[in-house]
């Protein structure tokens, strides 16, 4: 597998931290969301400050892109949204995982299909959207909620910042079903 496939493939699987709270309760969802943002981040400077280990590691797992040579990764930002996103009420903080462990793969392979060569496309901002509302009307919201995070997802997956859209669309999209839901 390549690795913009793995990529997608990993980012969309990281929706199963979903499944600690059929084991446990969401206060351990949260610590287990903050002691993976927090070992994540020690790993990525590592990665960073190692290049013998940066090597190894885009070796292994060959997912990092060229810009994260000298920056936090994709994965860690990830990491990082879901713990700020853990620290709403429930269904919240799950409504902005699954949007952000779905929507963004589906944006990047629709929109990888339409223009290869391009970032950031309007048919992947498209397919970002639908997946938003599937996933949101999935979990039973109001409409409000539903049509609101899946804008606000959306837009937020396009956010170009400094650490991409993986620190702000699933903390964003749980805000919004927090104050709708």
């Amino acid at each position: 597998m390549k690795g913009p496939a793995l990529r997608r493939l990993l980012h969309a699987g990281s929706a199963a931290v979903l499944l600690i709270p059929l084991l446990a309760d969401w206060g351990q969802l949260r610590s287990v969301l903050v002691v993976g943002a927090v070992v994540a981040v020690i790993g990525d400077v590592a990665r960073i400050k190692l290049p013998k280990l940066s090597r190894r590691l885009a070796t292994w797992v060959p997912v990092f892109r060229s810009g994260e040579t000298g920056r936090l990764c994709g994965a860690t930002w990830l990491s990082l949204g879901y713990a700020l996103a853990a620290w709403f009420p429930p269904i919240a903080p799950a409504a902005g995982i699954l949007v952000s462990a779905l929507a963004d793969p589906a944006a990047s392979l629709v929109g990888g299909w339409a223009s290869p060569s391009v970032g950031k496309t309007v048919s992947g901002s498209v397919a970002a959207l639908v997946t938003a509302l599937v996933v949101l009307a999935t979990l039973g919201l109001p409409w409000p909620a539903v049509v609101s995070g899946a804008v606000v997802g959306t837009l937020l997956e396009r956010w170009p910042g400094p650490c991409g859209d993986n620190l702000v669309v699933a903390p964003g999209v749980a805000c919004v079903v927090w104050l709708l839901a």
